[in-house]
């Protein structure tokens, strides 16, 4: 809707001082033509506005030629008669999808001459005064400097070509070879999904895949904007691609995928859609038909493995943990899966949502421990490859211990040692160290045995002034029996943990649990 307002004054001196130019000339308000432009049409406009230039000086004459005749020359006798009795204008304001315009209201003209004609030094203005012209089948390019007419011919002037390509909104490079532009995934031959917007009057089209483009461009308006043809949607036609390397077989979805709908292509084109607005779109559009093929279907990084999970499961290169729980949700699966990059952590995170469950439980065979650790992931996930590795590490852990004799009644010297030998076997000679600096007494015989340890794991030296002679002379008694522990199988760890509290003078020690009878 039009919005109506009295001028200012610097209105009236931007009025004042393109009256006075086209007073002199109408060069102006005619385009620049091309070799093959017709140019009857524009030689008959021109003499009708060089007849209202010729009267200039008449106002009443001006008066009467800005009621009738080309909508132009109104416009051009509506500015003049202004130029002689300048007056305080009605300025009307109305929306383009380039921005707000406005003009005064001094002809009984359309508003697009009164615009041409007030702002043809504007080429972009200029060509609003010829957009019937452009229906009717002529091809109009608004360069920074002029406005061309090409005639019937699309092919644009090389400066308005090159322009384009200038003011690009993405950093595109060329192919010469196959007549395009693509972004740097696209150029790199990554299957990603892109939004391709034609150009074929340039012989060029231009290609941003869904990395690349964003909520606030547009790449059909910075292509277009300054152009002006009998039917726009053919001057640039807009297409959407899942581009998807499909290698499932012809029966497989995206072998015969939809291409754009028409009503979705003419929001985008009205600039109600954004580049990244209209590839999310279209993805949703086809989703469902993907969706419903209920063929078993797995695509990673834009590559389609079709029904064959092993292939798909390789191309994610996951570890040994990855691989279980993938299987694990995978397996049973029948219908559409798809993650966007090639890896299986992303993959995990997808699935997470609804198969946290049996991610873990894949690796955590124990059904209330994997709940309790599923239960404090949600509450700080973190990545779940992270959450897998933990998961991993307790189970290891666990059945290294559970391959070890449990004990009732520990002596005091014991059941510090043992717990030593455990921290050993799940975290290794530095875990064992940690565990003995830790808990070491101020007194007794742990401190001796302590030192005996420290000797097994090389690292006495580190810690040698914790400890008195005495203390260093009963360790190293004891240091062989230590490494004898520290290496025994769990089948000799009752043994090995016998001799050296025996050789350390702690007997009867206490006594290992009977084996739960087998199942």
């Amino acid at each position: 809707m039009a919005r109506i307002r009295k001028g200012s004054g610097v209105r009236e001196h931007d009025l004042l001082a393109r009256a006075k130019v086209l007073r002199d000339s109408v060069d102006g308000l005619i385009p620049r033509l091309s070799d093959d432009c017709p140019t009857d049409r524009f030689e008959r406009r021109r003499a009708e506005l060089e007849e209202v230039r010729a009267a200039r000086d008449d106002e009443k004459r001006l008066e009467r030629m800005a009621r009738w005749g080309d909508p132009m020359a109104r416009s051009l006798a509506g500015l003049l008669k202004f130029y002689l009795e300048p007056t305080a204008p009605t300025v009307v304001a109305f929306a383009m999808p380039s921005g707000e315009v406005s003009f005064a209201a001094l002809a009984k003209s359309d508003r697009e001459a009164e615009v041409a004609v007030q702002q043809s030094d504007d080429p972009d203005r200029l060509l609003l005064g010829y957009i019937d012209w452009a229906r009717k089948g002529f091809h109009f390019f608004a360069t920074r400097r002029a406005l061309w007419c090409t005639g019937r011919s699309a092919t644009p002037p090389g400066e308005f070509r090159a322009e384009k390509v200038a003011e690009l909104p993405y950093r595109l490079t060329e192919e010469p070879a196959h007549h395009r532009y693509l972004c740097v995934h696209l150029s790199a031959g990554e299957p990603r999904p892109y939004l391709e917007v034609g150009w074929p009057g340039a012989g060029t089209a231009f290609r941003v895949c869904r990395r690349c483009v964003k909520d606030d461009r547009h790449l059909l308006g910075s292509v277009s904007d300054g152009a002006a043809g009998p039917d726009p949607s053919d001057e640039f036609p807009v297409r959407a691609d899942l581009n998807v390397r499909c290698t499932g077989g012809p029966e497989c979805v995206h072998a015969d995928l939809p291409p754009l709908s028409r009503s979705l292509a003419k929001r985008y084109e009205l600039g109600r859609l954004s580049d990244a607005g209209l590839l999310d779109e279209y993805s949703s559009e086809v989703r469902p038909r993907i969706e419903r093929s209920g063929r078993p279907t797995f695509v990673a990084g834009g590559v389609c493995y079709g029904n064959r999970r092993d292939e798909f499961l390789e191309a994610l290169h996951p570890s040994v943990v990855e691989r279980r729980a993938l299987e694990a949700v995978l397996g049973p699966m029948g219908g559409y899966f798809e993650v966007d990059e090639p890896s299986a952590s992303r993959a995990l995170e997808r699935l997470w949502a609804d198969h946290a469950e049996t991610i873990v439980e894949s690796i955590v065979h124990d059904p209330a421990e994997a709940r309790r650790l599923v239960d404090s992931a949600r509450g700080a996930p973190g990545r779940v490859a992270e959450i897998l590795k933990r998961a991993q590490r307790q189970t290891d852990e666990r059945e290294v211990l559970d391959a070890l004799p449990r004990y009732r009644s520990l002596a005091q010297e014991a059941a510090w040692l043992d717990r030593i030998a455990r921290d050993h076997r799940t975290h290794g000679d530095a875990g064992a160290e940690r565990t003995l600096l830790h808990s070491l007494p101020r007194e007794g015989k742990e401190r001796g045995i302590a030192y005996g340890l420290l000797l097994a794991l090389g690292r006495a030296n580190a810690h040698a002034w914790q400890f008195s002679d005495t203390e260093k002379e009963f360790g190293a008694a004891l240091a062989d029996h230590a490494r004898a522990l520290f290496a025994a199988p769990p089948s000799g760890y009752h043994a090995a943990l016998d001799k050296l509290l025996q050789a350390a003078g702690v007997a009867n020690w206490g006594e290992p649990e009977a084996a739960a009878p087998s199942r």
